[in-house]
């Protein structure tokens, strides 16, 4: 089997062709807690437009975009189960249509899984304070009520 390099596509219909961005470091909360929705390697809800196809109305290329996963993601139990019902069924992973243009990964998704677009952003640069941290005695010493 031939394998190629896809320069550029034309999606049919309904479909839209978005970037790929995920995140390169974990994203914290102010207290310092990482999210675990924006934890390195994830994708970013946010993703520009490359290509939409000639049924997509008032998505543009270039426009950023909020995507919704929920119809790719990859839940615990399987959705006709009975545990799906009696316990919390989590999202366990996600499954994209990704297509490679020129060895880049990009999403394949439909006009109804963008949530909306972003008209206007203003982007924020977040500074993270790096506390010390105090490296403990590699010798440690038990109490003296556990010394005979």
């Amino acid at each position: 089997m031939e394998t190629i390099n896809i320069k550029k596509i034309r999606p049919l219909f309904s479909a839209v062709l978005t970037t790929a961005e995920k995140y390169e470091e974990d994203e914290t909360t102010a207290g310092g807690i990482i999210d675990p929705t924006k934890k390195k390697g994830t994708l970013k809800e946010y993703q520009r437009v490359v290509a939409v196809g000639e049924y997509v109305k008032n998505i543009n290329v270039g426009d950023l975009v909020c995507i919704d996963p929920k119809d790719y993601a990859i839940r615990k139990f399987n959705q006709n189960s009975v545990k799906a019902d009696l316990m919390q069924n989590e999202v366990v992973g996600y499954n994209f249509n990704i297509v490679e243009l020129d060895g880049v990964p990009h999403l394949l998704l439909k006009d109804k899984d963008i949530t909306f677009i972003v008209e206007d952003f203003e982007p924020i640069e977040i500074e993270v304070e790096k506390k010390e941290v105090k490296q403990a005695s590699p010798i440690i010493t038990p109490s003296p009520l556990i010394i005979p």
